[in-house]
């Protein structure tokens, strides 16, 4: 399948759960023929990733006295700051013309032009001079994958480092750090460097990337103000943010696909009830499908899992089945 056409959209909104819902609803929209670039800024707000337990990565109360929010995202990967000195970036397209490579070079592509060296560090972060200014995470539903990720402008580290909780504080191991290497702001290394510039870059590259496209920039709510709605309530409710009240009876530390995580247990008349595991994988669907298992439940049919994959969620469900009854003392 080829691009015929590149969407460039930039959102005017700053609030941070309108603008995960128009990157929502251009997921559901994107077109078969079409690869999309939406440009994003939020006002003070921590994104936590998809199965991140929210109070062990953020100070939830700091962060909301000081009017910042809290939002969890529908991909997986570490906690992040936004403010108005962040530029978030998404790229979209239909499965068959998502391409994770070209995404990444349109981006160190774009800041090359602004003079400044960049490349990849780890699995998901970027780095210029062996400090972190961005990272990036992915998701797909329905056909349809999406990139994102945030580049630190003009973001002050001690502003990143105020409500993300420090490793010592949290159970951390081989996954994802939300706040573990020495991070700058692209203003470091050029301090004529602004958001805006930034943004036309990316745009510019993105454009370069698909030559024979044709290019159009829409305004957000093209994609219907019905959908973008629902998308902005759904992320602003407590329970996807906070995750559901339980009262889990005991915890412990595992490995969950070869990653670390946090593994919690409710019961109900002896029995268990429910059991969430808290992880920043990048494997967030393969995670959320995990705890559906381990609560008795079906894996959900919308998932988007290959057969393969869902085998390899109900192999390590049995395994973790059988570390629960172990820490139960069954």
């Amino acid at each position: 399948m080829s691009v015929g056409k590149i969407t460039l959209m930039r959102s005017e909104s700053v609030n941070v759960f309108v603008n995960q819902a128009i990157e929502a609803a251009l997921l559901e929209s994107v077109g078969e023929d079409e690869a999309a670039l939406y440009l994003w800024r939020n006002e003070r707000a921590v994104v936590i990733c998809r199965n991140q337990n929210a109070y062990a990565e953020c100070r939830v109360q700091s962060l909301e006295e000081s009017g910042g929010l809290l939002a969890r995202r529908l991909s997986g990967g570490g906690a992040v700051w936004h403010d108005l000195g962040n530029l978030n970036f998404t790229f979209v397209a239909r499965e068959g013309n998502f391409d994770r490579r070209k995404n990444f070079k349109t981006v160190l592509d774009a800041l090359a032009s602004l003079g400044i060296r960049a490349e990849l560090g780890g699995r998901n972060d970027l780095v210029a001079e062996g400090a972190k200014f961005g990272g990036n995470a992915y998701y797909k539903r329905g056909g349809a994958e999406f990139h994102h990720g945030t580049l630190l402008v003009s973001t002050a580290p001690e502003d990143v480092a105020r409500y993300l909780t420090p490793p010592g504080e949290k159970f951390v191991g081989k996954s994802v750090k939300s706040v573990s290497s020495r991070v700058a702001p692209l203003a470091a290394y050029r301090d004529d460097v602004t958001v805006e510039r930034v943004a036309d870059a990316l745009e510019e590259s993105f454009a370069a990337a698909y030559p024979s496209a044709a290019a159009s920039r829409p305004i957000p709510f093209v994609l219907g103000a019905e959908k973008v709605l629902k998308w902005t309530a759904f992320f602003g409710t407590d329970e996807w943010r906070y995750g559901k009240k339980r009262d889990y009876v005991f915890e412990f530390a595992a490995e969950v696909f070869g990653e670390r995580a946090v593994v919690r247990v409710a019961e109900e008349d002896g029995k268990t009830s429910a059991v969430d595991v808290a992880s920043d994988s990048l494997d967030a669907e393969k995670v959320s499908a995990l705890k559906f298992v381990l609560s008795g439940e079906e894996i959900p049919a919308d998932a988007a899992l290959t057969e393969e994959e869902k085998s390899e969620v109900r192999a390590e469900a049995e395994r973790l089945a059988a570390r629960i009854r172990e820490e139960k003392g069954v």
